[in-house]
């Protein structure tokens, strides 16, 4: 019972901290300049997680799970199969969109709906997958859990935050866009406390969540690299600030992995 209170309390924090960075891109009104530089650093920490993060626990969890070699294949079939199905979402999202819209749509507004709608699904997948580990290291008990449970927090605020940039440059609604960012923010937690039900009656539960976090990894890589990147150069006449805003998020996410180890 105990474990099962501290599983809600760790829960509650991680939601609590992802709404703080969904909330804050949207303190003040933003140009479009500053929305777009906004998402050059966002572009930043989402490649930063993709390479310092994401791939370096799936490869690893895969590794472990199986034998060497083996495990390496099954990580990259996992990671091929999530970027695959996230271009089939997008190019899904994109034709239905065009079968009922009579204007140009390859304008902005257009193209950025679209990619911030698969950013959404990409990312909800992945953290699907942050609540299968989640409770994973609770089961595993002693340490790793507060560790993990730490480094989570910190990854969940820069994920939302990144997100709520994103958003912002689609024609979403701010007050809806919001409801999206609660509901994202409520996939890890609630994911976390179904999948602790479940596990918590299994005696073995080793090498349950390489695939899972090798497929989440492939929606990451589609999103990162597909969808929020080439946003980041949107505006050619600020590519370079745009660059190095790109470059200090991937330094923000290195800090973050070497302070708050996110072990699985």
């Amino acid at each position: 019972m105990d474990t099962v209170i501290l599983f809600l309390a760790y829960s509650i924090g991680i939601l609590a901290l992802s709404m703080i960075g969904a909330f804050l891109p949207r303190i003040r009104m933003l140009s479009d300049r500053q929305i777009h530089l906004l998402v050059a650093l966002s572009a930043g920490i989402f490649v930063g997680l993709l390479f310092l993060l994401l791939l370096p626990e799936a490869f690893d969890a895969n590794i472990h799970a199986y034998d060497g070699h083996e495990g390496i294949n099954y990580a990259l079939y996992a990671i091929l199969a999530g970027f695959l199905l996230i271009m089939a979402v997008e190019i899904y999202l994109k034709h239905r969109h065009m079968s009922g819209c009579s204007c140009e749509c390859g304008s902005d507004s257009h193209s950025h709906k679209l990619t911030s709608m698969s950013s959404f699904i990409g990312l909800s997948i992945h953290a699907a997958c942050d609540g299968l580990a989640l409770a994973a290291t609770f089961l595993a008990g002693g340490e790793i859990a507060a560790i993990t449970t730490v480094g989570m927090c910190v990854h969940k605020f820069v994920v939302l935050f990144s997100l709520s940039s994103m958003l912002l440059v689609s024609d979403i609604p701010k007050r809806k866009s919001m409801f999206y960012l609660l509901g994202f923010g409520l996939i890890t937690p609630v994911a976390g406390l179904v999948f602790f039900a479940v596990l918590s009656g299994l005696s073995d539960i080793s090498g349950l969540t390489g695939i899972p976090l090798a497929f989440a990894a492939g929606t990451f890589m589609y999103v990162a690299l597909c969808d929020i990147l080439p946003e980041a150069f949107h505006r050619k006449k600020q590519d370079l600030q745009s660059f190095g805003l790109v470059i200090l998020g991937i330094a923000i996410v290195l800090a973050i992995t070497i302070i708050f180890p996110h072990t699985h």
